[in-house]
């Protein structure tokens, strides 16, 4: 990469290099020959036009006032050369010969500045993309991979259909494609991402740099080079040389006036820092959601007794029964079958309360899985249906059979829609109003389905819509003011989108929407 100041000699014009030093006494030498030759030589030709390599030759030494003056120090002497030859006696012919010598030497000084300007400008940009190169906090590999592109023409030759084609017939063509990348240079900021001293042992390390788990996004590099797009970016992993594990987010641009591909630029940010507050992040936030169905499963106490008491009172009724039945003179066998049957049944059904109750409750990863959202509805409702007969809330169900599934943790979608009717039954119940009403709605929507729970509670202010769901914000003096920032939270980490609004007749009505869930081949 080289910079330009004003002059020629570290470009590639034919008086560059080593001559550069010697250009103006090499001026100086050739003006006095051609004036010398100009005016003693008998030719009748127009000598006084090789000043223009005066004129070519100055731009090595001087900038562009020193190439007008020797511009006119030329002029001068084809007028003096003129003076002495032909002063006393101008011809046409001679007079024209000095005119285009002028001419010659006028247009080659203009053209020649123009030139240098170019140049200059050139420099300047080179500069300042060097200083770019070298200073910007990503690293920046510029690399050679015509070796690549001529190797997978010869793929391509062979009959060879795509990428896919190429990795059922060599496996491991990724790690060889690594052996085809040339590394020609590289800026600060790469040799401290990878903690390397030099480019030397950068471009020996940097295939091993790259560790199995990068390989996927190695093949659909490839595969972008395949379908000739010039650009690919992919977020993976690399090694550094001291052995840390770098999380990497990496670009390559593939310039396409370069078919060749001799010249790409892989740029690497080092994202390591990034991913990991991001990783703590999820976790606190997946420690509030359990604190929140903590809390929630706490507002619901009544409900979840009467939930596990209903079946063990069964249990303890058909058990009784059943030893009526076996204390009678003659036992009913089939009386008490059935009696144990039922103590069975019952059991079950507690037993699933209660499991139901840990995963609330529980601290597990979340699960992704595919989930009928409408049997996942029937089923969180069960937690919450004392609260609603307590409060006198008539609940209307539109659930239409036939809906996609959707893909999504069972559990945190369970704590937003616990959370949702917990909050329409609060409202409905701090508002006062004898219509009492929860409509749980399910339909397609937008490529997915969507979940509406609605109330007839007093609804929120208008005021209040742009702070709902944000976190600590509240409109119940005893609230926490988390429960709906939760919610959304888990509902975007689905794919999904959580929206609220409150007609101006009063009530609430919360929607979500989830992507349908996408069986894979």
């Amino acid at each position: 990469m080289r910079t330009f100041r004003y002059d020629f000699a570290d470009s590639q014009m034919p008086f560059g290099g080593l001559m550069s030093r010697y250009s103006p006494v090499a001026a100086l030498v050739l003006a006095a020959a051609i004036f010398v030759f100009d005016t003693l030589a008998p030719y009748d030709v127009a000598i006084a036009v090789l000043y223009v390599s005066v004129v070519l030759l100055s731009l090595n030494f001087t900038g562009r006032r020193g190439t007008l003056l020797v511009a006119a120090g030329c002029m001068g002497l084809t007028l003096l050369s003129f003076a002495i030859t032909h002063g006393a006696t101008p011809e046409s012919a001679p007079v024209a010969r000095c005119f285009v010598s002028l001419a010659a030497i006028g247009i080659t000084t203009l053209l020649a500045l123009r030139v240098a300007t170019t140049i200059a400008e050139i420099g300047k940009s080179e500069e300042r993309y060097r200083t770019i190169f070298l200073a910007t906090g990503v690293a920046i590999l510029e690399m050679d991979l015509s070796a690549l592109k001529t190797r997978l023409d010869a793929l391509r030759g062979t009959g060879a259909r795509d990428m896919a084609d190429i990795a059922r017939r060599q496996p491991d063509f990724a790690r060889q494609a690594l052996g085809l990348m040339r590394l020609i240079n590289a800026n600060d900021t790469a040799y401290a991402t990878f903690g390397a001293s030099d480019l030397a042992i950068l471009k020996a390390q940097l295939p091993l740099l790259v560790p199995a788990d990068m390989e996927p996004s190695i093949w659909q590099l490839l595969d972008a080079i395949w379908r000739g797009q010039p650009h690919f970016e992919s977020e993976s992993v690399m090694d550094a040389l001291d052995g840390r594990r770098l999380n990497v987010l990496y670009t390559v641009a593939m310039p396409a006036d370069r078919k060749r591909l001799d010249l790409v630029l892989v740029s690497i940010m080092d994202v390591t820092l990034r991913r990991q507050a991001e990783n703590a992040l999820h976790q606190a936030q997946a420690e509030l959601a359990h604190v929140s169905r903590v809390a929630t499963l706490g507002e619901l106490t009544v409900s979840i007794a009467h939930e596990v008491n209903q079946p063990l009172a069964g249990v303890v009724t058909n058990g009784e029964a059943g030893l009526r039945w076996l204390k009678r003179p003659e036992p009913d066998m089939g009386e008490v079958t059935q009696s144990i049957e039922r103590m069975i049944a019952d059991a079950r059904r507690a037993s699933e309360v209660i499991k139901r109750l840990r995963a609330l409750s529980s601290k597990a990863a979340p699960q992704p899985m595919p989930l009928d959202l409408n049997d996942l509805v029937q089923d969180t409702l069960s937690l919450v249906q004392r609260e609603i007969g307590a409060h006198q809330i008539m609940l209307r169900l539109s659930l239409p059979d036939g809906l996609d599934r959707v893909s999504g943790d069972r559990v945190q979608l369970q704590q937003v829609i616990i959370n949702l009717v917990v909050n329409a039954i609060q409202a409905m119940a701090a508002g006062g109003g004898e219509k009492r009403e929860i409509a749980i709605t399910s339909r397609r929507a937008d490529g997915g389905i969507a979940l509406e729970i609605a109330d007839s509670g007093p609804g929120f202010s208008p005021g209040d819509a742009a702070n709902l769901f944000a976190a600590f914000f509240t409109t119940k003096p005893e609230g926490m003011g988390m429960g709906l920032s939760i919610c959304r939270s888990i509902v975007e980490a689905h794919g999904g989108r959580l929206k609220a609004s409150s007609p101006s007749g009063g009530g609430a009505s919360f929607e979500i929407i989830l992507p349908a869930f996408e069986e894979t081949a």
